[in-house]
């Protein structure tokens, strides 16, 4: 919505000064031809200004598709974000669990699957299920912590590992 605002705001801006510099445009070349500037090369002054407001106007015009650019887009943009925020509402944990474990490596399927038959599982008994190393299993496990999957709660010497609630 922030950008659809500063879209507003520079595509009014833009038009006021297009309104300002053509009118400008206007007197100049009127002056021009009073004083006969485009039959002879005597106006060099006149010319430069002719110029510069020429360049003027394509600044001008770059503004007001900026301005256009970022009404667009954010609307666009919103549109895209609610058909997201829908279609992932309407899948199913099966669904949302199929697609993480699309994503992760052949071990960390190995872990992810283990997990999810046994909830809780202890991560000692985790590394015997999987005949994967002890190194292995902690940076998994360290990795799916960070990528807010799992949940390790504190047991004794080890810990038991539980998906997290958001499936």
């Amino acid at each position: 919505m922030e950008k659809q605002k500063i879209g507003v705001a520079i595509l009014i801006v833009s038009l006021l000064l297009s309104i300002a510099v053509f009118n400008l445009v206007k007197e100049n070349r009127e002056t021009a031809a009073k004083e006969g500037c485009f039959q002879n090369a005597r106006c060099n002054t006149l010319a430069t200004t002719l110029g510069f407001s020429h360049l003027g106007i394509g600044l001008l015009f770059a503004l007001i598709a900026l301005g256009i650019y970022l009404i667009v887009f954010t609307r666009t943009e919103e549109t895209l974000l609610r058909q997201l925020q829908e279609q992932r509402e309407h899948l199913t944990k099966e669904e949302k669990l199929r697609i993480i474990t699309l994503l992760l490596s052949p071990n960390e399927q190995k872990v992810f699957k283990t997990i999810m038959e046994s909830e809780g599982i202890m991560q000692n008994m985790l590394r015997v299920k999987t005949n994967l190393s002890k190194a292995t299993i902690s940076q998994i496990l360290a990795d799916f912590e960070r990528k807010n999957i799992i949940l390790k709660e504190h047991r004794g010497k080890t810990y038991a590992v539980f998906l997290k609630n958001v499936f």
